[in-house]
């Protein structure tokens, strides 16, 4: 069983062949905590999925280093602008632990859309949902202060702010260390 196909059909239905072929597609890749999935300035060719560990999507702004999304077991992440134009990414992906992960190159999965429609319709509901996703992520950053963003974040993904390093999610969440460690003593 192929935990990214079965994630993927909870999502959309697939027939048997359509999950044989998606995970025909898929390898799975070890990696350290620390590890590169993908270097800013580099062309991305894969999607990625935790089978086990923690990820984070990040972009460097001037002197800083800023995260602009985690993925933990049973997620996808990847540089997506990337993927989609095949100009070098302006974002890079790093394993924040131990990993497992499960990749799968952009064109063979468009490949597969245009042979297995159910598949072409999995994918099509998977970016409704990551478009409603940054929909949220945008609403969050105008609308909510930086306590309700570390909660908000906690009650979607139970745990995960003790897994991240305090600086990714202080940037993560727009404020500073010392403002999460604070959230975090309940004094803000």
């Amino acid at each position: 069983m192929n935990p990214a196909v079965e994630t993927l059909k909870k999502v959309s239905p697939l027939t048997p062949e359509s999950a044989e072929a998606l995970a025909a597609i898929m390898e799975t890749r070890f990696y350290v905590k620390n590890e590169p999935l993908l270097q800013i300035g580099r062309v991305s060719e894969y999607f990625y999925f935790l089978v086990k560990g923690l990820a984070r999507v990040y972009y460097i702004r001037g002197e800083s280093d800023v995260t602009d999304y985690f993925a933990q077991e049973g997620q996808f992440i990847g540089a997506v602008p990337s993927l989609f134009t095949g100009r070098p990414s302006h974002k890079a992906i790093e394993a924040l632990e131990d990993s497992e992960i499960l990749r799968f190159k952009y064109r063979n999965f468009d490949e597969l859309c245009l042979k297995h429609h159910d598949i072409e319709r999995n994918g099509r509901k998977l970016g409704i949902l990551a478009f409603l996703e940054i929909q949220d992520r945008m609403e969050s950053i105008r609308f909510l202060s930086a306590k309700e963003r570390y909660m908000e974040l906690e009650r979607k993904f139970p745990g995960i702010t003790n897994r991240i390093p305090l600086k990714h999610l202080a940037s993560f969440i727009g404020t500073t260390q010392v403002s999460v460690s604070r959230i975090r003593a309940g004094k803000q």
